[in-house]
């Protein structure tokens, strides 16, 4: 039997998934910001959380104060030429966070085989912490994305995680469901759906299948301070 798990951070709109606290539309298209796709889901995130407002992100962001928590924030992307395009890294992301540790944002930066990584995220997903997932693809280069769920198989009492369900900001954002993208990691007896070290598929809102690897994550956790 088929069993998916979404996050309960987010919920289903006419527009696209918003926050659950707060109801802001929560996707990121690159392009928007001018940016790279790290600090998209990034920035998503901290929408997600409430710790931004999109329509500040959206309208404002040039005007934050360079003193302010956004301001410094801000000028962090650009120091390290994310405005540019630029690849970012965990690390780099994790520095993000920095800025807002705090107003109760804590995260971590995992990395491992493919396998520890998954049930990290399935783990997060669960107790109701925000993952961004790092992926390499065929041929080099790498992508971040939002991850909003999970999928797995149940036999006889066992469950097999088998997919990621993702938010990627280099897609346009979804109507009818939380996600636009899918990381297929396993099959539903554990074992990778391809041989090789790119052995996870993805795919996306034109449905065409990439190889690709797990490659870390950064796992955020909100807890307001009083």
């Amino acid at each position: 039997m088929n069993t998916m798990l979404v996050s309960p951070l987010f919920k289903v709109s006419p527009d696209g998934p918003v926050s659950t606290k707060g109801g802001a539309l929560v996707h990121l298209r690159q392009g928007e910001l001018d940016g790279a796709c790290g600090p998209y889901c990034l920035v998503s995130g901290l929408i997600t959380l409430g710790l931004m407002g999109r329509d500040d992100v959206m309208r404002n962001m040039h005007s934050w104060k360079g003193s302010s928590r956004h301001g410094r924030f801000r000028d962090a992307l650009y120091a390290f030429g994310t405005f540019t395009s630029e690849g970012t890294f965990g690390g780099d992301l994790l520095w993000l966070t920095d800025f807002y540790k705090r107003a109760g944002l804590q995260a971590c930066h995992i990395e491992g085989n493919k396998q520890q990584v998954f049930e990290r995220l399935a783990v997060g997903i669960e107790s109701g912490e925000l993952p961004i997932v790092g992926v390499q693809w065929a041929g080099g280069g790498a992508h971040w994305m939002l991850v909003v769920g999970y999928q797995g198989t149940e036999t006889d009492g066992d469950f097999q995680l088998t997919h990621l369900l993702c938010l990627d900001p280099g897609q346009e954002g979804p109507r009818a469901s939380l996600w636009n993208a899918v990381v297929e990691v396993l099959d539903g007896t554990g074992a990778s759906v391809n041989k090789g070290r790119m052995s996870s598929n993805f795919w996306g809102m034109d449905g065409n299948l990439v190889k690709c690897q797990i490659k870390d994550a950064v796992i955020l956790t909100f807890a307001p301070k009083a």
